[in-house]
């Protein structure tokens, strides 16, 4: 509607230029006409253009329309895939629970087997050397734990070598001893078969073998129990080792999470020429890095760190401050003087700067140039740094 109406009123203007025109005499009739004619050209291409420009518009809209029609197709259809595998999924959850519940019931009817094999085992006679091996092994075993604590206590660096070589050799015993137990179990079938074959002619001495059975059966088992109350002990202290270190581990963690100093110097130099600013007065000190005596931090862990450094000139001199990270200058803090000998004016020269460093990297204050800073007893020249995270 909009074009049809701007199509009418071109045309409604043509109209009245051309009665004009001809109202007009001769001389402004050509003129009226050639104006005529140029505007009826300008808005014949804007109407060109602009219809061109509804076209380029419509094609756009349809293109887009189809594409997003496209796009709700795809999505219908991942949507059903997406549907029928999590049906899939349920059912294999279905089937996994079933399965788990039978497994759970042949777990049990093998526990109850092994129960009974077990009791088997305390019916013959080689438990006591079996018995005495488990003894020699855990006196060993403790014999090496309590060498091991005392190991841990004078030598902290070593601690975890320590702990893993203990740890290697519990289980290596531990080992030996389930090997120890299934050759136990093999004796006792063949001592079970020899039983049963001579039953019938030896049946006193069954009886006495059985007392001596069941002397030797209570001694096993209060020698066993005696055995399970070592081993106890020896993973209650385990157990308070690896509480102990992990305390440690997390106390050192704490301990070095954060580091931060500021340090000043208390007195001036109206001509100094060295190399490595130095600044022996600690103002404030967190962790460990700094060192007083070099004018050095060394970075005790791995982070992003923040150094700021602030210098006062000397009476009528310049002086430029780097902060150099392992040699390397990054900012510089320039208090500079021009001002000729008449004027008496010191500058102040600041800057700051951010820092990615690893553990062992070395930051410090250098001389860059100039001869001669300003300080007194509240630190005007100061270095301060801290660790960011």
């Amino acid at each position: 509607m909009r074009l049809v109406c701007m199509v009418v009123i071109i045309l409604s203007l043509v109209r009245v230029e051309a009665v004009s025109s001809f109202l007009t005499d001769g001389k402004n009739k050509t003129s009226t006409s050639m104006e005529s004619k140029n505007k009826e050209l300008d808005d014949m291409s804007i109407l060109r253009q602009m219809i061109n420009q509804e076209t380029i518009i419509r094609l756009a809209l349809v293109k887009n329309f189809h594409a997003l029609v496209n796009d709700v197709i795809v999505l219908k259809q991942s949507l059903a895939k997406s549907e029928w595998k999590i049906s899939e999924l349920q059912r294999a959850v279905t089937s996994l629970q079933k399965e788990n519940r039978e497994l759970k019931k042949s777990s049990s009817s093998s526990d109850s087997r092994i129960m009974e094999e077990e009791k088997r085992q305390f019916y013959f006679n080689k438990t006591n050397s079996v018995l005495n091996d488990v003894k020699i092994e855990v006196r060993y075993l403790s014999a090496t734990l309590l060498d091991f604590k005392e190991r841990t206590e004078t030598e902290n660096e070593s601690r975890d070598k320590k702990y893993e070589e203990l740890q290697r050799h519990f289980n290596s015993s531990i080992a030996d001893l389930y090997v120890k137990n299934s050759q136990i179990k093999q004796d006792v079938t063949s001592q079970t078969a020899l039983i049963h074959g001579f039953e019938d002619s030896q049946s006193k001495t069954k009886r006495a073998f059985l007392e001596n059975l069941n002397r030797t059966t209570s001694n096993f088992e209060t020698k066993f129990q005696s055995f399970k109350n070592e081993q106890l002990k020896l993973s209650t202290a385990v157990a308070s080792l690896e509480l102990a270190n992990m305390n440690m581990s997390k106390s050192n963690c704490e301990n070095s999470r954060n580091h931060a100093f500021s340090a000043g110097i208390s007195l001036g130099k109206s001509v100094w020429t060295g190399g490595t600013l130095v600044f022996p007065v600690v103002i404030y000190s967190e962790g460990t890095g700094y060192n007083p005596s070099t004018g050095i931090f060394t970075a005790p862990t791995a982070g992003t760190y923040v150094f700021y450094v602030s210098v006062q000139s000397a009476h009528q001199k310049l002086i430029y401050l780097d902060i150099v990270l392992n040699g390397s200058a990054k900012v510089r803090a320039m208090a500079w003087y021009n001002s000729g000998s008449s004027v008496n004016m010191i500058q102040t020269g600041t800057n700051l700067v951010i820092l990615h460093l690893q553990t062992g990297d070395k930051v410090w204050v250098r001389r860059g140039g100039g001869d001669g800073y300003y300080s007194d007893g509240y630190h005007i020249t100061t270095f301060s740094g801290f660790k960011l995270f």
